[in-house]
């Protein structure tokens, strides 16, 4: 692969100043609840509001928590439980699978409708 091919695989900096300036439209076009070109908002939900990027920090933080806290109890009782650890991060993090299975099933929902119009 020549280094043109290569270069081309990567982002420049013109791209990632296009790239950044377009999130910063989007979210403004968010807060102001004015998304009339219908941008994706997907990854950026939480910057809708600043409540909803203290919730997100919350909900992680209660996982980190969570876990160190586990961490802590084992390493007290000189065990290691790796499974266990998952077990607490898994019950921790539910509300983001739960989060996630929900905007799958509104993707694959308008997905479906977009393709019986097409």
């Amino acid at each position: 692969m020549s280094d043109d091919e290569k270069a081309m695989l990567w982002y420049t900096n013109q791209d990632k100043r296009k790239i950044q300036h377009s999130i910063k439209k989007t979210l403004k076009a968010m807060q102001k609840n004015t998304n009339t070109c219908n941008r994706c908002i997907r990854g950026l939900e939480h910057m809708r509001s600043p409540e909803h990027l203290e919730q997100k920090k919350i909900n992680l933080d209660c996982v980190r928590l969570g876990v160190l806290k586990e961490q802590q109890r084992q390493q007290m009782f000189g065990i290691f439980d790796p499974n266990e650890l998952r077990n607490i991060s898994s019950k921790a993090s539910e509300w983001a699978k739960n989060n996630a299975l929900q905007q799958g099933t509104i993707d694959a929902m308008y997905r479906y409708e977009k393709g019986k119009e097409e």
